[in-house]
């Protein structure tokens, strides 16, 4: 018969078994039964203890953190993609692909050859050879499908972002979570650009794991432009037209129905809005257009604020193929008559209003990015007298103007208050166009002070132009250097330095004025002599001698 050597043959004892004996063989026999059933018996144990692992450790603990406080406050949420089963030892993971996560593998990630029977192994293999930009790209479609409301995925589980920092961090925690593969986000969260990560892929496999929260939330940058550049600070004078920009980037939207994306602008009281110049999208050659592209609207807020807000329209039709490109507002406003001089300067606070979870209407709003910009002012003290101090005599009065260096044109100012002996005079530097009660007059009161407001840095002439009733006027104008400055914080005011001379010397400002107050003093004028009046007593004395020689005479001869 011929030999089929694929067929299984039972064990059988060898010719050198035979030879020891039967009670050796049974011996051998017996020996090969237990180490079979040795080995059994440990695989099932194995077993055992994997399943019994893996249900009495299921009560995982995981801590996502983050150093952007943008976060703060914010949801996050987890979903489980795959369930997982850990060995006794802790070293090795098996993943189960959950039933709700099967049509994304089916029909959203692009395998080939996928069914309904296969589609775990199928997942399995995907998944496990991603790496580098495949793995982020990855992630990112994930929490897009996750967060898409047409998909029905319900979050595992649900934490909030601490409020406060601790070590650095601020942190969510998520406890009693099932052993398994998750897809972790915060809804709205995005990065603009599509190839970045904003979800948080990570496999809890042990009671406690730690991780990082991905992405970041839509942020606006204001500047003020100043020589063409932009800036958070800048000065100007009263009257003086500011231009603005607003930059954003536009955000992944894929996870969207529609999206909400509006800039939020708040103008301090001192700021008058003027107009939209442009809105542009980078790379872009044509601006959007107002009305079509964008909307603008301007409201009341409170303390006499403006509201200025650029809303966008069909933005995530209009905008998703341009996601991580920026998007740029520019808008012009104006100095006004209310606008602060020195302090914190006229804020001037932009918002993004975005939304912020795709399953909802609901919207978020960025941190506010500010900008200042600073006004200045001076004070000039008219006095008489040797010593300039409190005690000295205050001159009511006196005219003078305020050039600008390079200019031949006073300065236009409106009087805010008149002053009086115990009250400065306050002008400040009129607006553009306006007219009505305008001056380039500026007079001292009864205490001597007057106030110039609303002055950007640079230097000035101060030429007195009329000296009080019996004081001499200033035989030279007097020059004046303004400049301030700010760090651009909210606690910090603004520092302005006010030097002078009293020579109008262009180059060399010698003298420092404390506290921002120009002493300026008059001499009363000398009485000079005149020939008139001798002449005047001389003849009235020779008058006086001739009569009284007359009456001397006229008793000599009556004596006689």
């Amino acid at each position: 018969m011929p030999r089929d050597d694929h067929i299984d043959k039972p064990y059988l004892p060898n010719r050198k078994d035979f030879h020891l004996g039967k009670g050796t063989v049974m011996k051998s026999l017996m020996k090969r039964v237990f180490a079979a059933a040795a080995a059994i018996a440990t695989v099932f144990g194995l077993a055992a203890t994997t399943v019994a692992t893996a249900n009495a450790a299921d009560n995982a603990t995981l801590t996502v953190s983050t150093a952007d406080a943008k976060f703060a406050g914010k949801t996050v949420n987890a979903y489980k993609m795959f369930s997982a089963t850990v060995s006794g030892d802790g070293k090795a993971v098996s993943y189960t692909l959950t039933d709700e996560w099967k049509p994304f593998f089916e029909k959203s990630v692009g395998l080939t050859g996928v069914t309904s029977e296969n589609v775990n192994d199928k997942a399995n293999d995907y998944v496990s050879n991603l790496q580098g930009d495949a793995l982020v790209a990855f992630a990112t479609k994930a929490s897009n499908w996750a967060q898409t409301t047409a998909n029905n995925i319900a979050a595992g589980a649900t934490a909030t972002v601490s409020a406060d920092a601790s070590s650095g961090n601020y942190t969510a925690t998520f406890a009693g979570l099932d052993y398994g593969y998750y897809v972790v986000a915060v809804p709205g969260a995005t990065l603009a650009n599509t190839s970045g990560q904003y979800a948080t892929l990570v496999s809890v496999d042990s009671t406690n794991v730690n991780a990082n929260i991905k992405g970041s939330l839509p942020t606006v940058d204001k500047k003020v432009q100043v020589n063409g550049n932009g800036a958070d600070t800048a000065d100007a004078k009263i009257g003086d037209t500011l231009t603005f920009t607003l930059t954003s980037t536009i955000p992944d939207m894929s996870a969207y129905d529609t999206y909400t994306f509006n800039f939020k602008d708040t103008l301090s009281k001192g700021l008058t809005y003027g107009d939209i110049t442009s809105v542009t999208v980078e790379g872009v050659d044509a601006p959007l257009v107002k009305d079509t592209d964008y909307t603008v609207t301007t409201t009341p807020a409170a303390a006499g604020n403006t509201l200025l807000t650029v809303g966008m329209t069909d933005f995530k039709n209009k905008q998703q193929t341009n996601a991580g490109k920026k998007i740029t507002v520019t808008y012009t406003a104006t100095l006004n008559e209310n606008a602060v001089v020195g302090g914190a300067g006229n804020v001037n606070s932009a918002t993004i209003q975005y939304s912020n979870d795709p399953s909802s209407t609901g919207t978020g709003e960025s941190e506010p990015d500010k900008v200042r910009v600073f006004t200045y002012g001076f004070t000039v003290d008219k006095y008489t007298g040797d010593n300039y101090n409190d005690a000295a005599t205050r001159l009511a009065g006196a005219e003078f103007t305020l050039t600008a260096k390079g200019d031949t044109s006073a300065i236009k100012f409106v009087q805010v208050n008149a002053g009086s002996a115990t009250e400065d005079a306050v002008y400040r530097v009129a607006k553009a166009g306006e007219t009505a009660g305008t001056t380039t007059t500026i007079t001292t009161p009864a205490n001597g002070k007057v106030v110039f407001q609303g002055l950007k840095n640079g230097e000035y002439t101060l030429t007195e132009t009329k000296a009080p009733a019996g004081y001499n006027k200033l035989a030279s104008a007097i020059g004046v250097k303004v400049n301030g400055s700010n760090d651009g914080t909210d606690t910090t005011n603004a520092t302005v330095n006010i030097t002078y001379n009293n020579d109008n010397n262009d180059t060399t400002y010698d003298q420092t004025a404390s506290n921002g107050v120009i002493p300026v003093q008059n001499k009363s004028g000398a009485i000079l002599p005149g020939t008139g009046g001798m002449g005047t007593i001389a003849f009235t004395v020779i008058g006086v001698l001739v009569i009284a020689l007359g009456v001397a005479w006229t008793l000599k001869r009556k004596n006689a």
